[in-house]
């Protein structure tokens, strides 16, 4: 397994993306996903496969937003 996908797997099973959804209210733009990436960076989770990263943040969001209508 490469460095991607440990630290894929580590990132994962923290609240991280959750949070950055529920702050954002389940909408965000370029400017808000490059500032996740930079902060993924300060945070030790690099390299990451960004594209995963953004798979697992758009479940969350759904996550959310099924939430949101209950």
């Amino acid at each position: 397994m490469g460095l991607k996908e440990e630290n894929l797997k580590k990132l994962a099973k923290t609240a991280f993306l959750t949070n950055f959804v529920k702050k954002n209210k389940g909408s965000w733009d370029h400017e808000k996903w490059t500032e996740l990436l930079e902060d993924l960076k300060k945070k030790g989770y690099c390299p990451v496969d960004e594209d995963q990263v953004g798979l697992i943040l758009e479940k969350k969001k759904a996550e959310y937003w099924e939430k949101q209508k209950a």
